[in-house]
């Protein structure tokens, strides 16, 4: 049994990081971690199951019931033919007949859907089979798709008002919607817009020598494009009803404060009007919202998992430890120190576990911060850069996704593509910590 607090608390996160690079299923990971853990501190099966039936009615846990809503709801879009006509709209409106327009196409549309929907991947897998010919024929390459997904992608996790990010940075800063966005989600989305069109500008010319979309690609997208029940008017209709509501909510969400909390009421009460607008059964509904959210409940598991395992890393004194360690270089270096060091902490960390992530910096470093007098604006910059560049900087999980969705094999071009928008992304923060 240790004694806290020690640097031998953190060898939990230690495991489950250095598992998950092994490419260990995240909930055997995070579960091994934990027993290590619990051993530790010289706990038994008891103490697991209390803590995990504590995990059950955690903030994580939630997180993840939204995300699986999302998914559900995600599905749900696509089955009524709602995120197929988002796409085609905006892809109308900024007329795609040149390789400049297919990108910011694209990058609108992949940032409007991973908003609304909350979930990357997803998202793009939904509009892949819309935008891949329209792209295609205007002259982007695999690989341009690709980065644009990953890229422009997670700022719509970024900026979206219920999405899982968001839902967190406003549970652990009480801070608002409005607030995070203008802090952080809105400058470092600007950001990497930009990174993400000069990067595919410059790399395009390459690329499609090397990476063209083929006959082959383009037929085989349009033929996997979801027939969706009912006709064009009733698709038209849930689209209508499905920004509608989806936008009233999100508004009585800001007026009332709902924060949080508000989150799965948005998602369901969108995915059941959407589903009854589109002319599905209640039934239906049911069904399609599971089926969306399937792929996704291991995801749940993990979080809840998260909390007994973040209970033991606190009691063995593993963050206070590292905090007593890091103290003297952030007095020497100051603010500058400690901005750079809790970055860099977050994007080497946990990869595809980005909303944990944030709790574990912040208990980490979140006392580091209020006795330096930095102010939120800049702390909220540094959680959103340290967990969620570490999927930009790795070529795994969202990389893979994006790549795979893309139809392309350029994994070349998105390992430098991750390198490039992180170093930038950080190089920002640092920037602003400076002139702040």
């Amino acid at each position: 049994m240790f004694e806290g607090p020690t640097l031998w608390g953190l060898l939990p996160l230690i495991i489950f990081v250095v598992l998950a690079f092994r490419k260990w299923h995240p909930v055997v990971a995070i579960a091994i971690a934990t027993i290590v853990g619990a051993v530790m501190g010289g706990h038994g099966i008891t103490s697991i199951a209390t803590q995990t039936k504590e995990g059950l009615g955690s903030f994580l846990a939630y997180v993840g019931l939204i995300i699986l809503a999302g998914a559900g709801l995600g599905k749900i879009a696509e089955r009524t033919g709602v995120a197929e006509n988002i796409v085609r709209f905006v892809m109308h409106r900024v007329g795609v007949n040149t390789p400049n327009k297919a990108i910011i196409g694209t990058m609108a549309s992949s940032a409007l859907l991973t908003g609304s929907l909350g979930t990357l991947a997803g998202a793009n897998a939904v509009i892949a089979p819309v935008v891949i010919p329209i792209v295609a024929s205007a002259g982007l390459s695999s690989s341009a798709v690709a980065i644009i997904f990953q890229g422009a992608g997670v700022t719509g996790l970024w900026l979206g008002p219920f999405t899982p990010p968001m839902v967190t940075f406003m549970e652990i800063t009480g801070l608002s919607y409005g607030q995070i966005v203008l802090y952080a989600g809105l400058p470092l989305a600007v950001v990497m817009w930009l990174v993400t069109f000069i990067f595919v500008k410059k790399t395009l010319p390459q690329t499609l020598k090397q990476f063209p979309y083929s006959d082959e690609d383009i037929m085989l997208s349009k033929n996997s494009q979801s027939k969706q029940p009912g006709n064009e008017k009733v698709k038209k209709q849930a689209t209508f009803v499905f920004l509608v509501t989806l936008f009233a909510l999100i508004v009585y969400g800001i007026l009332t404060e709902g924060g949080s909390t508000f989150a799965i009421a948005v998602i369901v009460i969108t995915a059941v009007v959407t589903g009854l607008a589109g002319r599905l059964t209640p039934n239906e509904i049911a069904e399609h919202f599971f089926e969306g959210a399937k792929p996704l409940i291991w995801l749940f598991f993990q979080f809840v998992l998260f909390s007994p395992f973040i209970f033991y890393i606190e009691q063995l004194g593993g963050f206070e430890a590292l905090k007593n360690l890091l103290m003297p270089f952030i007095e020497k270096g100051g603010d500058i120190t400690l901005v750079a060091l809790t970055t860099i902490t977050g994007i080497a960390g946990i990869p595809g576990a980005a909303v944990a992530q944030v709790v574990v910096l912040d208990e980490m470093f979140k006392g580091l911060f209020t006795s330096a007098g930095i102010p939120i604006s800049i702390y909220i910059m540094v959680l959103l850069v340290g967990s969620q560049m570490t999927e930009m900087l790795y070529p795994i999980g969202d990389t893979l996704g994006a790549m795979g969705i893309a139809r392309s094999k350029d994994l070349k071009s998105m390992v430098i593509f991750g390198i490039v928008g992180t170093a930038v992304i950080v190089a920002f923060v640092i920037l602003r910590t400076i002139i702040i």
